[in-house]
């Protein structure tokens, strides 16, 4: 938990250096006459880039950490037959969930036990937000 809130407090962080880098390269692109301007400008917009990359790393990072708990979503695999080909596929659980809300599934489709994991995984994900 502790590791999760460091997290979010350098993104918070991070957020805020950009908004005030933000107003300042506004600014410089404002008085944008002479070539001291011009080269602020670039730095401030290097500088503004990587911060924004930073930022996305730690959202995926806390991303990934909620979500390695259900990394059975993406690996365990169960054959289904879909109603519309009658073919047997072998689908992912995530897969699954992914048809079932585009409407190529219905839970009447799948088998019992099938049916529990991905009702189960749905109230997992649900809970992640």
């Amino acid at each position: 938990m502790r590791d999760e809130k460091d997290i979010k407090l350098r993104i918070d962080m991070l957020q805020a250096q950009s908004k005030t880098l933000a107003e300042t390269f506004a600014k410089a692109l404002v008085k944008k006459n002479n070539d001291t301007n011009t080269s602020a400008i670039q730095e401030y917009s290097s500088r503004l880039v990587h911060i924004r990359d930073k930022i996305e790393e730690l959202l995926w990072v806390l991303d990934e950490k909620d979500r390695s708990d259900y990394s059975y979503l993406k690996f365990e695999v169960h054959q289904i037959t879909l109603p519309f080909s009658k073919k047997k596929e072998d689908l992912t659980i995530e897969q699954i969930i992914d048809k079932l809300r585009v409407g190529e599934l219905s839970m009447n489709d799948l088998p019992n036990d099938v049916s529990k994991r991905v009702r189960k995984a749905i109230v997992e994900i649900k809970k992640l937000g």
